[in-house]
């Protein structure tokens, strides 16, 4: 629920368990047992809980920052956290946020976007996601239909706020999100306010690439021949070293929807 799970196994202690262990041990926290795998088992209260450092490590070892370790700690201290029981009191955290297809989402709403990537409901809070079911759904007594309704109204009073930035390349415009709330980045781009927030300097339709769910790149459908020849060993390279990877495809945003028109091949 908080992306805690990575993907692959590795019981290296490295600097990133080091740290993990340290910081969680001043916290008054233990680790309790590390299996074959490397999963480790931290006791929490009445909660066992099953942690990989796999996706921390893969964020610290591309941009060497440690807040990544610290922010684990913090979600497990509040791992104990609920969804509001009332609807008014949960309504203003409502968001989407981007998952692989291949993920195991069991019981929680999620829809899919193109053939690699959905969207899935959070709850947000903190910086950190909580998913949500149907079953919070009939607790809060609203539809399908008035939970998108609202993740769409507070992902535009996001984005209104939020600036996106470009760099120029031989006179052409390359956009990114500026964001601190990192873990909706990509999410944005689905915004019904992002048509208005890019005309001006990217025009409609437009291009992106969302190749982990906290880094994208914006572009016009005029730059698209010079723009998505070059990025690609960008858009691998996030992809393929990020905790949190959604896609290499490119996809074209129009009235229409999203459309994936190609992919950068991952190998």
């Amino acid at each position: 629920m908080f992306g805690l799970f990575g993907s692959k196994n590795n019981k290296k202690k490295d600097f990133v368990f080091e740290e993990f262990k340290s910081q969680i041990e001043s916290k008054g926290m233990k680790i309790d047992s590390v299996d074959a795998t490397g999963l480790i088992y931290i006791s929490q209260g009445e909660l066992e809980l099953k942690v990989s450092l796999d996706n921390v490590r893969r964020n610290y070892e591309r941009d060497k920052d440690e807040s990544y370790i610290s922010d684990l700690v913090q979600t497990l201290l509040s791992y104990s956290i609920e969804l509001p029981s009332k609807w008014e009191d949960a309504k203003d955290g409502i968001f989407i946020s981007l998952f692989p297809n291949d993920h195991d989402f069991q019981d929680f709403l999620q829809f899919k976007i193109t053939d690699e990537f959905c969207k899935v409901y959070v709850f947000s809070v903190e910086n950190k996601l909580i998913w949500i079911t149907k079953d919070d759904l009939k607790k809060w007594n609203i539809t399908e239909t008035e939970l998108d309704k609202q993740a769409n109204v507070n992902a535009d009073k996001l984005l209104e706020k939020t600036p996106i930035t470009f760099d120029t390349i031989e006179n052409r415009k390359l956009g990114l999100i500026e964001l601190e709330h990192t873990t909706l980045k990509a999410a944005l781009l689905f915004a019904p306010a992002m048509k208005e927030k890019v005309k001006a300097d990217f025009g409609f339709p437009f291009y992106a690439v969302i190749p982990v769910r906290d880094f994208c790149y914006i572009f016009s459908e005029t730059d698209f021949e010079f723009f998505s020849g070059r990025i690609g060993k960008v858009v691998v390279d996030e992809y393929k070293q990020s905790g949190y990877p959604i896609t290499t495809e490119v996809l074209k945003f129009t009235d229409e929807g999203v459309e994936a028109i190609g992919r950068y091949p991952v190998e």
